[in-house]
């Protein structure tokens, strides 16, 4: 009795074993692809996940940031699915650009949710040329004095 009860529990360790290693395969084929390569959710964002896009933008200061925010805050599953798209595409990419990336994964399309992607571009390329402005004007002090 005591051979078949050691029998049994030994094909049971052995199924458990490669049940485990059969799913972690399964997780690591799945985490392989990109999840900007993956189906987009359809979804129509909720006032307060445009809000949420939002604060979170002025929050971070970057988009990165700002997805990443989002990403942990919204409410909406489907919502949640395309903002780590966007993550994954800004990370993992060939190209990396933020258009693409607020337009094509963060945006539900809405007239409302581009006007905010909008303004995160231009802040963005605002902050890139407001830089050698003020480089200019310091030197310009430092000259004066």
């Amino acid at each position: 009795m005591s051979r078949e009860i050691l029998a049994i529990a030994g094909l049971s360790f052995g199924f458990a074993f490669f049940l485990t290693l059969f799913i972690l395969w399964v997780q690591r084929m799945r985490d392989a692809v990109p999840r900007y390569k993956r189906r987009l959710p359809h979804v129509r964002y909720q006032q307060e996940t445009i809000e949420s896009l939002q604060t979170a933008y002025r929050t971070a200061g970057s988009i990165e940031g700002t997805f990443f925010l989002v990403s942990r805050k919204c409410r909406q599953k489907k919502a949640r699915k395309r903002f780590r798209a966007a993550i994954s595409y800004l990370k993992d990419s060939r190209y990396q650009d933020y258009e693409t990336a607020l337009f094509t994964y963060a945006s539900d399309g809405s007239r409302e949710c581009d006007e905010v992607c909008s303004y995160m571009i231009w802040q963005e390329a605002y902050k890139s040329r407001r830089l050698p402005m003020q480089k200019r004007s310091e030197e310009e002090n430092n000259a004066k004095t």
